[in-house]
């Protein structure tokens, strides 16, 4: 087995042969989407996708995230009591394949075959205990690693043995594969990956010490978002990290599940995508200023009594809002970058000499005393 430094080390290795990879000429432009908001190298379940979307992952190099495949998925596995600390995922090709309009197109057969080595390397790095296939194309792209003969019609929501692990097929979460199956079809899919998930067990299972649940987040969003003359997306992003943290300082855990990562001007958090946001908010206001996306949500709004939110959570929010809430972006950059966990980043990113964009940030190992360090 190996230890967490060698598959780090080894993740790292595959992650620069894809980036300098140059077999699929058509694909050559595309980001390659692997790395580290593909999500944790221990998580017990694996996900493959078919390629990344034009719109959604070639664009933020983050699986399933920011186009309508990845609202969708990110609403099943939220749904079923999934977040992204428990999933691995990865495409059977890593980069977009477009057709001669530009537009998403199906890899072919030989592109699949050119990232197979990839994608049996994941799945030996991460070495789960249930692999998730994802449309039809996913499904045959393990039959270049192991051979099968599982259909995806029949096969769909049921567990086969395959390469030593538990394979669940499923459909692809995009609107295209809505029609063959529908979105409550598919939420019973997901029903039966996550019962499947709690039979085996799971390997660093953080539901025990946060808190999955989306009204929490929209609410706090809500609140940060309420202040009069509005607030940047950009802030909105980072006082929300300032406060999960002073929460996890005072408390020792985490006050949401949110899947925050490191982006090039600092934390980002996945569940506010301004889709999700302005699905998520009523009456939420957006408007661009020069280059500045700004929200403002109506205000004398109980948010956290509407939402059965603890009280100790409105107070960390009040705090975070008293102490940054008039600061500049400028300013509130500042700040995100002194605390701990990003600390942390930058300190691994001078001794590899390699960028963590897109790296989950990690609260665990903060020290839980006192105040906000900035």
């Amino acid at each position: 087995m190996r230890t967490k430094s060698e598959k780090d080390q080894e993740f790292l290795r595959l992650t620069r042969e894809a980036k300098s990879c140059r077999l699929c000429p058509r694909m050559n432009a595309s980001v390659r989407v692997i790395g580290p908001a593909s999500g944790s190298l221990h998580a017990p379940i694996l996900i493959i996708g078919e390629a990344p979307g034009r719109l959604g992952a070639d664009e933020s190099a983050i699986p399933f995230h920011g186009d309508k495949a990845g609202e969708n998925f990110e609403a099943l596995i939220e749904q079923v009591g999934l977040t992204r600390h428990d999933v691995f995922i990865t495409n059977a090709a890593l980069c977009n394949p477009k057709d001669e309009n530009g537009n998403n197109a199906t890899p072919k057969g030989i592109e699949l075959r050119n990232c197979s080595a990839f994608l049996r390397r994941q799945i030996e790095i991460v070495d789960p205990k249930i692999i998730v296939t994802l449309g039809l194309q996913a499904l045959n792209a393990l039959k270049l690693i192991e051979p099968h003969e599982i259909d995806l019609a029949n096969g769909v929501r049921k567990s086969w043995q395959w390469h030593g692990r538990i394979l669940i097929p499923m459909y692809h979460p995009g609107q295209r594969a809505m029609i063959h199956r529908s979105f409550a079809n598919q939420l019973a899919d997901y029903q039966f990956l996550y019962e499947s998930f709690r039979r085996v067990g799971s390997r660093n299972r953080r539901a025990s010490t946060v808190a999955p649940t989306s009204s929490t987040i929209a609410a706090i969003a809500e609140k940060l978002a309420s202040n009069s003359g509005g607030i940047s997306y950009f802030a909105l992003h980072k006082l929300f990290y300032l406060a999960e943290y002073e929460f996890f300082r005072s408390h020792g855990r985490r006050m949401t599940a949110a899947y925050i990562v490191r982006q090039k001007d600092g934390p980002y958090v996945f569940e506010m995508h301004i889709k999700k946001l302005k699905k998520a908010i009523g009456g939420l206001k957006t408007w661009q200023s020069g280059n500045r996306l700004m929200l403002q949500a109506e205000k004398n709004v109980d948010f956290f009594a509407r939402s059965n939110i603890p009280k100790d959570l409105d107070l960390v929010i009040d705090r975070v809002l008293t102490k940054y809430g008039a600061a500049s972006d400028a300013e509130l950059k500042r700040v995100v970058y002194l605390t701990e966990p990003m600390r942390r980043i930058l300190r691994q990113e001078k001794t590899s000499r390699n960028n963590f964009f897109n790296r989950p940030i990690d609260f665990g190992s903060t020290d839980a005393q006192g105040e906000l360090a900035v």
